[in-house]
């Protein structure tokens, strides 16, 4: 488990600049004093590294799309072979019809394709965007979170007081058994544990999540901690099962 003694939150300030830093909107003078900043105090540096592991699961997280079996089924025409002749036999423009209704087809395949491609960019896109809202907000927070014994890493993007909505982003944590999942967890200092919502991760090991949990903090109480167990699907939520990972807050 982590060591509560943590760093308090940084200056919205300093915030705003490593957001933009990892988000590549910086100028070049902003971009040194975010370098000289990392250099200069270590907290700084440990919250530019969960933003950019963030960032980097984000493609890891988006579903890869590509054209349903019904859609290639429906526009590709496999061409017939056909024979050369000198002489073209009554019939072809039969034959020459069947080639340019393939060869459409063949465009709006690959049109299709292209117009899956862009449904994809703009997602990721626009996760990011939604990333990039809650780390402009002046009390955005990133906890870290470590796995319990073994090398998984990752970190939960929240703002204090508003836990309607919280991004995770974990890596090198084994994907499990269609019966079981992962279920993460807050805990708060009056021993309360509320349930935030279930995962699994992807063959690579990594996952990009948005929670909603339908349970927020009561006011004027503090949170403690974040944890993840491992689950059976069909149970109910338990937050008593065998802890992976871990991050204090």
């Amino acid at each position: 488990m982590m060591s509560n003694n943590r760093p308090g939150p940084l200056p919205e300030e300093k915030y705003m600049l490593l957001s933009g830093y990892v988000l590549g909107d910086l100028t070049s003078e902003e971009v040194e004093q975010v370098e000289q900043l990392a250099l200069d105090d270590p907290a700084v540096l440990k919250e530019l590294h969960s933003l950019e592991a963030s960032f980097e699961l984000l493609p890891q997280g988006l579903t890869q799309i590509s054209p349903p079996e019904s859609l290639r089924e429906r526009f590709f025409v496999p061409s017939e072979p056909l024979e050369t002749a000198p002489v073209l036999p009554q019939g072809s423009k039969g034959v020459i019809w069947k080639i340019l209704v393939g060869l459409a087809a063949i465009a709006t395949l690959a049109l299709a394709t292209d117009n899956l491609r862009l449904r994809q960019q703009l997602a990721q896109q626009l996760e990011k965007d939604r990333v990039a809202a809650i780390l402009q907000q002046p009390n955005s927070r990133l906890i870290a979170l470590t796995g319990n014994g073994t090398n998984a890493a990752g970190t939960l993007l929240f703002t204090p007081g508003n836990w309607q909505e919280v991004i995770v982003s974990l890596g090198d944590l084994p994907p499990l058994p269609p019966d079981e999942v992962y279920r993460m967890w807050l805990a708060l200092e009056n021993g309360t544990v509320i349930y935030c919502g279930e995962f699994n991760t992807g063959d690579d090991g990594s996952i990009f999540v948005r929670f909603t949990p339908n349970e927020t903090p009561p006011e004027g109480v503090k949170t403690t901690e974040l944890f993840v167990t491992i689950d059976g699907r069909q149970t109910d939520p338990d937050p008593s099962g065998v802890r992976v990972m871990t991050g204090a807050i």
